[in-house]
């Protein structure tokens, strides 16, 4: 993994767009391994809120305290461009790695109540194309500590100045499980644990595998609801019998009872109660033709008062168009009347005056963009010569429905022959038919129909929970057979799990070993480089604590933590350097002041063999007493590319410029 590049827009110290470009662009023939951007700033010039910002974007508020992080995300915003108004900032961070390029894009906005609020993004990089990743918080911490995480990421960016305190704490359980993680140690312990997982599985499977008991019992359960199925369906087939013969009983009666009803002339007390219903609808009809004989003027004249009321809406139509088109040039009119009835010189002629009335009244309707209505004349003869009571009268006026007289006449006709001819019946008619055998049958052959369905409704209640029970219990029966057949040999997955643990536990034990021999070896040796004392003898990396020990030409442990704080810095490196050697991996490297504590022998001895072969990309951000002209000269062919953190004190901002500190 490497960094491409750090963008600034008006973060913090950084006003405006600036940027810092971490890629090599030195030619590939050069002899020298262009592995450095050296950038450098003397204090308070912004490489404090550059270290931070490669933090934010990689793992925002998790890196920080909490007060701490509020504090950052309040200063995030520029204080020159936050005075021109700016409530905003961003950061963006671009990185590779063998899965592709990426963008992390993290935007600071104050809110309108005063609160700052945080935004973070991630962009695939496609060439000169941005896609951007939707993911998730969880989905973004993942991604980046698949990368770098967070508990490793002080090994690979840090201030050098602090770095020493990993000599003290070396050997506290946090840093033992960061170098076991950076050496791949924790994988494998992972997996360790894992398959210890999947044994206590295979173990909890194995207890609730099926008994013989088991499945004994379930097919007893099954044969007795299947015995209680057939003899509750061995019931339905004489009752729907018995249903289908009552219920053709049933019709034959009602058929039976009709056909007396039909087959008997009328009663005296049905044919009373028709004439009455005749008798009532007869009055009715009386009342139509009545009714219609009073409104036959209105029906004579309804068509005159129709045109009537047709021409008197249409001359109000044409009086309301009128005033609406006169009200739109009044003030027009009462402009050009009172110009033209001024006297003038010469006078000018009526036809004169028509020519400019009508071509003002054109200016007039287009400077104002009035819509001149065209409104028809029309001769008024009624709106103006009646008063507004007739007027409404006569549009109010309206006659009775349409009646037809021919159809009322037609069925008082047939309504009057009917009552003679039932009034000629009631004298023979009976009293009564009786039908009373027919209803005392029916009735009893329904009772026994609804004791029938009765019957067969709880029936069929009681079948449909032995047929729910019958497929739960076949169904079960199947599983449990299956899941039999299916966890086979399960006393044999156990054994061969436990075996897998134990050679999985022996890797691990001698892989650890190896690591710890090879640390040891790589420390001794860059320590050798880095130190210009031989008073550290022997070094040791203790395979089981994996903890770091160091001790002189007379074998005795030195104690790290009494050393000088130039040393403890050297150690720190050398455990670092031994790290990445041993882990395989290529991380990019973030190191804040690094030769302020160390003299010119140990300065050089980093220059030379530390910074230039610790990874492909070492990113080094130092004061202006750090690095003299001498040493510089030294770092130079290994420098990709300088920058300078140049506060300017007129903007009150940080500028990063190309280059380097001027030496005298």
């Amino acid at each position: 993994m490497i960094f491409n590049y750090i963008r600034f827009n008006n973060y913090r110290p950084y006003y405006g767009s600036q940027e810092v470009s971490f890629k090599n662009e030195k030619q590939l023939d050069s002899p020298y391994k262009a592995n450095i951007t050296l950038i450098g700033g003397k204090n308070g010039h912004g490489k404090t809120s550059l270290i931070n910002a490669v933090f934010i974007c990689l793992y925002g508020r998790r890196k920080f305290l909490k007060d701490e992080y509020e504090q950052i995300k309040r200063d995030a915003i520029n204080r020159t461009f936050y005075r021109e108004g700016g409530r905003e900032s961003t950061i963006e961070l671009s990185f590779s790695d063998r899965t592709g390029q990426y963008l992390i894009e993290v935007t600071f906005k104050e809110t309108d109540k005063g609160e700052v609020q945080e935004n973070r993004r991630i962009f695939v990089i496609a060439g000169d194309l941005l896609r951007e990743a939707t993911t998730s918080d969880d989905e973004f911490i993942a991604f980046i500590d698949q990368r770098i995480p967070l508990d490793v990421a002080p090994f690979f960016i840090f201030d050098a100045e602090k770095i020493k305190d990993l000599v003290g704490e070396h050997d506290k359980e946090k840093t033992v499980k960061a170098i076991q993680k950076i050496v791949s140690l924790e994988l494998y312990n992972q997996l360790h644990l894992d398959l210890n997982q999947i044994r206590y599985n295979t173990e909890l499977n194995l207890s609730k595998s099926v008994k013989d008991t088991d499945l004994e019992k379930l097919v007893k359960e099954l044969e007795t609801c299947t015995d209680e199925l057939e003899s509750l369906k061995a019931k339905e087939r004489p009752d729907d019998l018995k249903i289908q013969y009552l219920s053709e009983e049933k019709n034959r009666l009602n058929q039976e009872r009709r056909r007396k009803l039909a087959n008997a002339s009328s009663t005296k007390g049905q044919i009373h109660q028709r004439i009455g219903e005749l008798e009532n609808e007869l009055k009715k009809l009386n009342q139509a033709v009545k009714s219609f004989d009073n409104a036959l003027p209105k029906l004579i004249i309804k068509p005159l008062v129709i045109r009537l009321q047709q021409a008197i809406r249409k001359e109000q139509n044409y009086q309301t168009a009128l005033s609406r088109s006169q009200a739109m040039f009044a003030p027009y009119d009462k402009f050009i009347t009172d110009m033209l009835s001024k006297p003038m010189t010469p006078a000018l002629s009526v036809e004169q005056k028509n020519q400019l009335m009508n071509h003002g009244r054109e200016t007039w309707t287009r400077i104002n963009k009035v819509q001149e209505m065209k409104v028809e004349p029309m001769n008024v003869l009624h709106v103006d010569y009646l008063s507004n009571n007739e007027l409404q009268n006569i549009l109010n006026w309206s006659p009775q429905g349409n009646i037809n007289i021919s159809e009322i006449l037609t069925k008082r006709t047939r309504v009057e022959n009917e009552l003679k001819t039932l009034h000629d019946q009631i004298k023979d008619a009976p009293d009564v038919i009786d039908t009373h055998e027919e209803d005392e049958q029916i009735s009893k052959v329904s009772e026994e129909l609804g004791a029938l369905y009765s019957t067969r409704k709880a029936r069929n209640e009681v079948l449909r929970r032995l047929q729910d029970q019958h497929v739960r219990l076949s169904r079960e029966l199947t599983n449990k057979r299956q899941a039999r057949q299916e966890l086979g040999p399960v006393e044999e997955k156990v054994n061969m799990m436990t075996k897998l643990i134990n050679a999985t536990q022996e890797f691990i034990d001698q892989v650890t070993v190896l690591k710890a021999k090879r640390l040891k070896v790589e420390i001794e040796t860059i320590l050798l480089q880095l130190f210009r004392k031989n008073d550290l003898h022997r070094v040791e990396f203790h395979p089981e604590e994996f903890v770091l020990r160091i001790y002189d030409d007379a074998n005795s442990e030195i104690n790290l933590v009494s050393r000088s704080e130039g040393e403890k810095q050297l150690i720190a490196l050398a455990m670092i350097w031994a790290l990445t050697k041993v882990s395989g991996t290529s991380f990019p490297f973030v190191i804040d002041t690094p030769l302020a504590r160390l003299d010119s022998d140990h300065k050089s001895n980093l220059v030379n063999r530390f910074f230039t072969n610790l990874s492909d990309q070492v990113i080094i951000l130092s004061t202006d007493t750090e690095i003299t002209k001498d040493f510089y000269e030294e770092i130079t062919p290994y420098v990709q590319k300088s920058y300078l953190l140049e506060y300017n004190e007129e903007v009150k901002s940080t500028e990063i410029m190309e280059g380097y500190f001027a030496f005298e």
